[in-house]
């Protein structure tokens, strides 16, 4: 019983030792290629394109924050400028429609945009421009809602 055990151990070595290689060698093959980075000169290209819809400090009512709406042919994006001495720890920017009514809680379709950096802008999701939406500002250390933003409205009326 042993005999067969160990023959049948080596075959089953035999095989793994040159069928693994293989796979590894399909499968690294066979993945995607890394996507690239944006380089600091395709960040500024891409900013280059943008054009101010409105800049408009009005939008939140509890917290120092004025934002900026921008464009390009491409997407919409929005910027957040702090007013002084607004401070909150792990600060998250997520997007709802504006249909929603506002609450303690984040609605289940709020999209995280990413975490709150007055030195970038988010994009907003591709139908932004048919559909108005909301900005919710949510502090993830003390797991609440910051604030909510009046409707956005991204078409050039509101100016």
């Amino acid at each position: 019983m042993i005999l067969t055990l160990r023959q049948r151990h080596r075959r089953i070595f035999a095989v793994l030792g040159v069928v693994l290689p293989i796979a590894f060698v399909v499968g690294i093959a066979a993945r995607k290629p890394v996507p690239l980075r944006a380089t600091p000169q395709m960040a500024a290209d891409f900013r280059a394109t943008e054009s101010l819809v409105w800049e408009r400090s009005d939008i939140f009512l509890r917290v120092p924050v004025r934002v900026r709406l921008l464009h390009s042919p491409v997407y919409f994006a929005v910027e957040f400028l702090p007013g002084g001495g607004f401070a909150k720890p792990d600060l998250l920017v997520y997007w709802v429609t504006a249909k929603q009514n506002v609450t303690d809680t984040l609605p289940d379709n709020a999209m995280l945009l990413g975490a709150f950096n007055p030195t970038i802008s988010f994009q907003l999701p591709q139908d932004a421009d048919r559909n108005v939406g909301a900005v919710v500002l949510y502090s993830l250390a003390d797991h609440e809602i910051v604030d909510w933003s009046k409707p956005i409205p991204t078409n050039d009326s509101t100016k």
